[in-house]
């Protein structure tokens, strides 16, 4: 049991579920600790289904001070933030299995979806988090630091999360009974890497520089990178680029082993796609041998990518082995988009790839009384956002401009004019502000500056 003799008695535990320590004690308990000289260090998590790489963020984080404290989200913080389906197991249940390491010297349970009311009660050392963040980044950042503690970030373990585990238990049982085309299929899709590469170049004919220009308290290319890191593809994320100012700038600002690299390309480089394939012969040429890749294009002018849709790309690309280039497009309900040729257009057959990209209106209504609501075919604009298998991107680097490619200045229509299906997906909640102008600019303050005050 503890010694409660003295509020300041170094505490000693003698049974397991004494580790458990309820919210009244955790500050008393902590104060103790840190009494007696101990450097007490705190992480926090959801750990409904503890894996390896929980278990190296819990050795990392102990190792750096005497005690570590891990609080866990309560059950139903986990289902404000997962959803109804998690947790997957009880805070009961999982502060014991938590308990039961040698690592972890205390478990307190939370009712907060962030931690930051009891860090103010653990004033612990060092606050340590697994993932992909920036110290910044974080909630409870301040809070730490006012407290005199410091942030570490453990980098995710490659292979090893939450999500990965649930699909896992997802998969049948008897997958070696699957029939032989369907065995392969799974095969070829757990094979299937997903890496991004963001081109990046600092001499753009309209807006030189644009990729560090700064956008509130981040340049252009860090919102880029940072909404990669959001996502769920494999690591690193890739800047390539020609500019050592771009890479001073990506190696200055996300400084997480392995999480992000950049790679240098050569100034010759015409297109992105061309600085992506060459980045892939640079970078990756000897991986193409070991399983699937693909390559998801985000440009590095979109500083408002959704996460969630470059994992909705990621994830029709493991679905289908054979799938070689899919792309993103979203509703058009602005009547004045249609006309504009700098809004590109695309239409889908039934289902769901790509006909045509045009910068003209396409489907084209007939009937006077046609409008974006009762149109037969919803209005599609075009996201230049893309998935490609590796091979094929590296094979569309060395073809030569198609016909109809010139004609409407459309890079993607190569390779519907050599015969490669385009999966287009279909989303919403899209931010169209890409920074291809100083006006561009303008208008993405303004909308980071509104998006900011509604959510303070």
């Amino acid at each position: 049991m503890i010694d409660h003799s003295s509020s300041l008695a170094a505490p000693v535990f003698t049974n397991l579920t004494d580790k458990i320590i309820p919210r009244s004690r955790i500050s008393e308990v902590c104060a103790a600790w840190s009494a007696q000289g101990k450097r007490v260090v705190f992480t926090n998590g959801c750990f409904d289904i503890l894996h390896a790489g929980h278990v190296q963020l819990l050795h990392e984080a102990r190792g750096e001070g005497n005690c570590l404290v891990v609080g866990i989200n309560s059950d139903a913080s986990v289902k404000r933030l997962k959803g109804d389906s998690r947790p997957v197991h009880s805070e009961a249940a999982r502060a014991f299995v938590l308990a039961a390491l040698s690592d972890v010297d205390a478990v307190c349970v939370f009712e907060e979806d962030t931690p930051v009311e009891l860090i103010k009660e653990v004033r612990p050392a060092v606050h340590v988090k697994g993932g992909d963040y920036r110290p910044d980044d974080l909630p409870e950042a301040a809070t730490v630091r006012e407290a005199g503690g410091a942030i570490k970030i453990v980098p995710l373990r490659a292979g090893f999360s939450t999500t990965s585990a649930l699909e896992k238990l997802q998969q049948p049982a008897n997958a070696d009974s699957l029939p032989p085309s369907t065995q392969e299929a799974k095969e070829t899709t757990a094979d299937t890497r997903c890496l991004i590469i963001i081109p990046a170049r600092f001499g753009s004919t309209r807006f030189p520089g644009k990729p560090l220009a700064h956008l509130g308290e981040q340049t252009v290319i860090e919102h880029v990178v940072q909404a990669g890191l959001k996502s769920g593809v494999n690591r690193p994320i890739c800047v390539a680029t020609d500019d050592a100012h771009i890479a001073s700038a990506i190696k200055n600002n996300f400084q997480v082993p392995q999480q992000v690299e950049v790679i240098m390309t050569s100034p010759d480089c015409h297109t992105g796609t061309d600085r992506i394939a060459e980045a892939i012969q640079t970078r990756f040429k000897n991986e193409l041998s070991n399983g699937r890749l693909v390559i998801i294009n985000v440009q590095g002018d979109e500083p408002f990518i959704n996460p969630q849709h470059i994992d909705a790309l990621a994830d029709v690309m493991r679905a289908d082995a054979n799938l070689t280039m899919a792309t993103l497009a979203t509703p058009i309900h602005d009547a004045a988009h249609l006309d504009d040729p700098n809004v590109v257009k695309v239409v889908v057959d039934q289902q769901g790839y790509a006909l045509y990209f045009s910068r003209c209106s396409i489907p084209y209504e007939r009937e006077d009384a046609a409008t974006l609501a009762d149109a037969r075919q919803p209005h599609l604009r075009h996201l230049g956002v893309y998935a490609y298998s590796a091979e094929w991107l590296l094979r569309m680097a060395t073809l030569p401009p198609t016909p109809l490619e010139e004609t409407e200045r459309l890079e993607q229509l190569r390779a519907l004019e050599n015969g490669v299906a385009i999966k287009v997906l279909t989303v919403h909640d899209v931010v169209n502000i890409a920074i291809d102008t100083p006006q561009d600019l303008v208008a993405a303050e303004q909308f980071l500056a509104h998006h900011k005050s509604k959510h303070e």
